[in-house]
């Protein structure tokens, strides 16, 4: 069993009331979320400025980084950090079953 695991079995064998524990385990879910949603809203922000600095969208900027054709500024290496941050983000969200918030 790892360590997660253990502390969670350790909840439910404390707990006398398996609903509150229910509640608290969903609390914990909701300080995750948010989290990722908060470090999403500052990817975004970030993608946001460098689409309005060189006027063009994030697929736009990776279309052309990708093939080439932008050449190798760190700028261009930051962007597509921050896009592939963001990239991740949204698919772990999204494959925990949380939509956008």
């Amino acid at each position: 069993m790892n360590a997660i695991a253990e502390k969670i079995h350790l909840i439910e064998q404390l707990s006398s009331d398996p609903t509150a524990t229910t509640q608290l385990l969903d609390k914990v879910i909701e300080c995750l979320i948010d989290n990722d949603r908060r470090k999403l809203a500052g990817f975004r922000e970030k993608l946001l400025a460098f689409e309005q600095r060189h006027s063009m969208s994030t697929d736009e900027f990776q279309r052309r980084f990708d093939s080439g054709e932008l050449g190798d500024s760190s700028e261009w290496f930051d962007w597509d950090g921050y896009a592939t941050l963001a990239a991740s983000l949204e698919n772990k969200l999204t494959g925990a079953g949380v939509t956008r918030g």
